[in-house]
């Protein structure tokens, strides 16, 4: 009976002590598994995100006369030698500015360090320059590019909280031109081109929820037809130009994401 007792009383008093130990420990602590520490939490990317960008941009528009007429790049109808080497030149001009905008998308870690993502982003742009015709000197060119707006995949490695990217697909722009002929106005078109988008960026998880990126991108547009104003002794029939965008920009960018998705 008594070794019963002791047997009880001593069991009863390891339980307490048990318990007194697990009181003391902080609220949410595991204690560490026997032999070492516990092993660091792992950050998952898989989730949704919105967020915004600041930058800045550089552009390069070309222009170019479609007919030898004499007015854009100063092409003359002088002999079919002298049309085929002035029709292959063109008038450019070459702008800068600050971007800012915003994205929302996407990611998916599929397996172990592979990222893949889905993204679509909107900015504005104050990129904008203007530059005499390098062929024809009383003419100046400019443009400005307002919007752009962008559909895009990515395919990044992660190491841990630091992924790096890279991305690609479809862009809109929205590009206002104007043309003027010794400080005569001939014409202020518009145009709005479907291209596509290359970049590559890093983005740093900071928080469980917050991440924070910088980023590189490159867009090229295909060719677009605008009309001008008819102005006798400035401009000649047909009263239309060809222009070209391309244009890269630098981004520094934060992400809120949306955990538990």
């Amino acid at each position: 009976m008594k070794r019963f007792v002791f047997t009880t009383v001593a069991a009863t008093a390891i339980t307490a002590t048990g318990v007194a130990v697990a009181a003391d420990l902080p609220m949410g602590t595991r204690a560490p598994p026997p032999g070492g520490l516990a092993p660091a939490p792992v950050f998952s990317w898989t989730g949704c995100y919105v967020g915004a960008n600041v930058g800045v941009g550089s552009a390069h528009t070309q222009f170019r006369d479609p007919v030898p007429d004499g007015n854009i790049d100063a092409g003359i109808l002088n002999s079919m030698m002298v049309t085929e080497a002035l029709t292959n030149r063109e008038a450019h001009t070459d702008s800068s500015g600050g971007v800012f905008g915003g994205q929302l998308g996407c990611d998916w870690q599929v397996s172990g360090s592979w990222v893949v993502g889905l993204q679509g982003t909107f900015s504005g742009s104050d990129i904008s320059g203007t530059n005499q015709d390098q062929f024809n000197a009383p003419w100046t060119l400019s443009s400005t590019l307002d919007w752009y707006a962008t559909i895009t995949g990515r395919v990044g490695w992660a190491v841990n909280n630091v992924l790096i990217y890279g991305k690609g697909g479809g862009a809109w722009a929205h590009n206002k031109l104007e043309v003027e002929n010794t400080g005569q106005f001939l014409g202020s078109p518009d145009v709005t081109p479907f291209g596509w988008t290359v970049g590559a960026g890093v983005e740093w998880a900071f928080a469980p929820s917050w991440s924070a990126f910088v980023e590189a991108d490159y867009y090229g547009f295909g060719s677009t037809t605008s009309n001008l104003n008819f102005v006798p002794g400035f401009i000649q029939n047909p009263t239309t130009i060809n222009t070209k965008l391309q244009f890269e920009t630098l981004l520094v960018g934060v992400n809120y994401r949306f955990r538990g998705w």
